[in-house]
């Protein structure tokens, strides 16, 4: 029973306002609290099994056993498995060695400990079907990362500090509550909760940061400091949240214009064009398409990639695990090291029956007899089928000789010339697909029809081709 229901009310009210406003839990989720056995996991399961009825939610809740700290490990275990009983919440546990991974993996053991966390967390949603996570940071959690991220010299992404959801799944309800908050919610609600001998014990980095740099500022400078490290981060998250925004699209726009190719190329001149931050950020994301959105960059490393910048095509820069930037034709190309050295000479040919519709595999490309031409979507581009006399077509990759016409009196270019006029890498003119007929290029499919296969205002049947992935607007 509650010794102060008010204050009950009030906690829970900043919960359900943290959650709606950043739209963490909706109605339906099965959320898995990351349960440790401290006063802020112990405070976060209580409050998501009070409000489980109002979300409409269900509720579990995980221990992993980090065995670092012997048998004071083993009584947090038994307690969150006790706790969970108590509250009638399905429990899962997992004993791992972190101590030897970290040893094996050359990494300190709090970032050993967060990997195996995450990993099991992820193996239990994939499991019994729970699409969040919970973890319980909190308001000082977040004020003691801006202060550790200004020690080691962050920008403006690093200042946002922790969010309050992060892939998408991973959530932070109480990250508006203060630990002192926390602690009360526990004893109003007679809940104990277990304590980590290791958390006084001033090793890491954050330990100082919490015990001694944090109450030293709140003492002699700023008796509110969790509060003003806090505004910092809510307004750092604003700015970077447009910046980053600005950059995702303009992306869009410098990117590779291959569309059956993953978009690994930044355009050098559009990147000239644009201050270090957004040049920072652009750069940022393509090494995430290629690498994953976990793969992040050193300013020494973006230094090495801007350099490139004002280099000749053949120009190259190795990276963290086995990046590869290159330049070429006036792009900057991303690729991992197995992909810079695969063999890209492999040619293709699929024969095309006009028959019927056809949808191929091959790089997502679909052809379509039409009655009448119309104007091309942007993953379009048509051809006159009343001009193909032959209608035996296929779809191959270049061969030595390839020309196309290009303009109206007839006259054409070796393919060659036309992919360095496009400045599309020498390493990927073998995989762009071509649509010809009795070795005539009629068109190379996402880039240009030829000029004798174009439709014009007598054409009465068009050969749509459609190429990508996205079919739903047609």
């Amino acid at each position: 029973m509650s010794d102060n229901p008010k204050f009950n009310d009030t906690i829970l009210n900043i919960v359900k306002n943290t959650i709606n406003q950043n739209q963490l839990i909706a109605s339906g989720d099965k959320v898995l609290v990351a349960l440790s056995g401290g006063a802020d996991s112990v405070c976060l399961l209580d409050i998501m099994c009070k409000l489980k009825n109002e979300l409409n939610i269900t509720v579990g809740a995980a221990h992993l056993n980090h065995m670092i700290r012997g048998e004071e490990a083993n009584r947090d275990e038994a307690y969150a498995a006790e706790l969970c009983t108590r509250l009638s919440v399905p429990f899962y546990a997992e004993r791992v060695d972190v101590p030897a991974i970290a040893k094996a993996d050359g990494i300190s053991e709090e970032t050993a400990g967060r990997n195996v966390r995450y990993a099991f967390f992820e193996r239990l949603c994939k499991k019994h079907g729970y699409t969040i996570i919970a973890t319980a940071h909190n308001r000082n959690d977040r004020a003691e990362t801006v202060l550790m991220r200004i020690i080691r010299g962050t920008g403006i992404d690093g200042l946002s500090s922790i969010k309050y959801k992060r892939d998408g799944k991973i959530v932070r309800p109480i990250l508006d509550l203060s630990r002192d908050s926390i602690e009360e919610y526990c004893s109003n609600n007679n809940l104990s909760y277990c304590t980590d001998s290791t958390n006084a014990v001033n090793d890491y980095t954050r330990n100082k940061v919490r015990n001694e740099l944090i109450p030293m500022i709140r003492d002699n400078f700023n008796p509110k400091i969790i509060d003003s490290l806090c505004n910092l981060a809510d307004n750092s998250a604003e700015d970077a949240e447009f910046i980053n925004g600005y950059a995702e699209r303009l992306y869009k726009r410098i990117n590779s214009p291959m569309p059956h190719r993953k978009p690994t190329l930044l355009d050098i001149k559009s990147l000239d064009m644009v201050g270090d931050s957004i040049q920072n950020r652009l750069i940022q994301i393509a090494c995430k398409e290629v690498m994953g959105n976990e793969y992040k960059l050193e300013r020494v490393h973006l230094e090495i990639i801007k350099n490139l910048l004002t280099k000749e095509t053949g120009a190259s820069a190795k990276l963290p695990m086995g990046l590869i930037v290159n330049v070429k034709y006036g792009w900057l190309e991303f690729v991992t090291e197995a992909e810079n050295n695969k063999d890209v000479s492999k040619s293709f040919c699929y024969d095309i029956d006009l028959d019927e519709n056809q949808e191929m595999s091959m790089s997502d490309i679909r052809l379509e007899v039409t009655n009448g031409a119309y104007k091309p979507k942007s993953n379009q581009m048509i051809v006159d089928f009343d001009r193909l006399t032959d209608k035996e077509l296929c779809i191959r990759s270049r061969k030595i000789g390839d020309r196309i016409v290009l303009y109206k009196d007839g006259k054409s270019r070796k393919l060659k010339d036309f992919f360095i006029d496009k400045k599309i890498p020498r390493g990927e003119r073998g995989k762009i697909p071509l649509l010809c007929t009795n070795d005539q290029v009629v068109a190379v499919i996402g880039y240009r029809v030829a000029e004798n296969y174009r439709v014009n205002k007598n054409t009465k049947k068009g050969l749509v081709i459609t190429y990508g992935t996205s079919y739903e607007d047609r």
